[in-house]
């Protein structure tokens, strides 16, 4: 009796039947909701991996391109050591060449005989080295010889200083928005002579285009220039108008000889679906443009959406994403110097 009332129902997904007390045309059976969980996982998993690759590419930029610049200056040296070393053999050495219509004549030198000897003497600091010596053996009078110190065996040729200057270290600067507040010790602790950390507070694009002549000095030699700012720019201002001026930066930015690399703008929670899209598409515009433009770019990935990062307004970071915010940029300076 109840085999009568069971009815046959069809798996959706894999077409196998299985009694059940009524009709359902949308059943589906435990494995395939089984497959279809692991479908979602691996989808998951494939989209971090890409993501994760793409991190590293980016990581790696700014070694690539501070290898490069490496070789090149090597290069350029060793043509500047190497033009150096052919003007001063012409300058030491003529090129005679033989006249038409002489003839050349053999002239006879006679043999002679070179009296050899060493006017030089021990170093001494005793009365006889300041005084001269006498060589008994060549039957010669020597001359004075000054006794020579080792300060003047070790002057250079060309009357320059003995002293050697320490090569001076790379200026860096990090400027940007109010997320950076609390990151300086991370990134100004091995070299605060040499580290700033500019923070402005609400600043967007522009803002940071205004400020950019009074950061950069110019004294300094080739400086590392790190930008993370937009968020605020992400709030009322569309692509077109983001994008626009991040090509203004990128003009000013290129009025002085620095290393640069963009940060990406970091997720927010709670500002709406649109502003989320928008982040996400102007990180995908900001990765182009800088390897047309020849920056570099940082991309944090999905390393800020994980939980106890964000604050409680979504938008600026607890101390623990402080903490992974400033250690991730103090890494990227550390290898862009190395």
């Amino acid at each position: 009796m109840d085999a009568e009332r069971s009815a046959v129902v069809t798996c959706t997904g894999c077409a196998m039947f299985v009694f059940l007390p009524q009709e359902r045309s949308d059943f589906v059976c435990t494995k395939c909701k089984l497959i279809s969980i692991l479908e979602e996982k691996i989808q998951g998993l494939e989209k971090r991996v890409s993501t994760l690759r793409s991190i590293k590419e980016n990581e790696e930029f700014p070694d690539r391109r501070q290898d490069r610049l490496q070789w090149a200056q090597c290069s350029e040296d060793s043509e500047q050591a190497t033009q150096r070393g052919q003007k001063a053999s012409e300058d030491n050495w003529r090129h005679v060449t033989s006249r038409r219509g002489k003839s050349m004549r053999q002239v006879h030198v006679p043999e002679t005989h070179i009296q050899m000897s060493n006017r030089f003497h021990v170093l001494s600091t005793g009365t006889s080295a300041e005084s001269g010596v006498n060589d008994t053996s060549e039957g010669t009078e020597q001359k004075e010889t000054p006794l020579i110190g080792r300060h003047e065996m070790h002057s250079p040729r060309d009357g320059g200083s003995t002293t050697t200057t320490p090569k001076r270290r790379r200026r860096v600067v990090v400027v940007g928005d109010s997320l950076l507040r609390g990151t300086e010790s991370s990134i100004c602790r091995p070299d605060r002579e040499n580290r700033e950390v500019c923070c402005l507070p609400g600043a967007r694009i522009h803002d940071v285009t205004e400020r950019l002549p009074r950061l950069i000095k110019p004294s300094d030699r080739y400086p590392f220039l790190l930008l993370h700012v937009g968020t605020n720019d992400t709030a009322k201002n569309d692509l077109e108008h983001i994008t626009a001026d991040y090509v203004a930066l990128g003009r000013r930015i290129k009025e002085f000889e620095v290393q640069v690399v963009f940060s990406s703008i970091l997720p927010v929670a709670g500002k709406g679906r649109g502003r989320d899209r928008r982040i996400v598409e102007v990180n995908e515009w900001l990765r182009r443009w800088c390897r047309r433009e020849g920056f570099g770019f940082f991309d944090h990935g999905m390393v800020f959406q994980e939980e106890g990062v964000l604050g409680r307004d979504g938008l600026h970071l607890m101390n623990r994403g402080k903490s992974i915010f400033g250690s991730r940029l103090a890494n990227l300076v550390r290898r862009a110097l190395n």
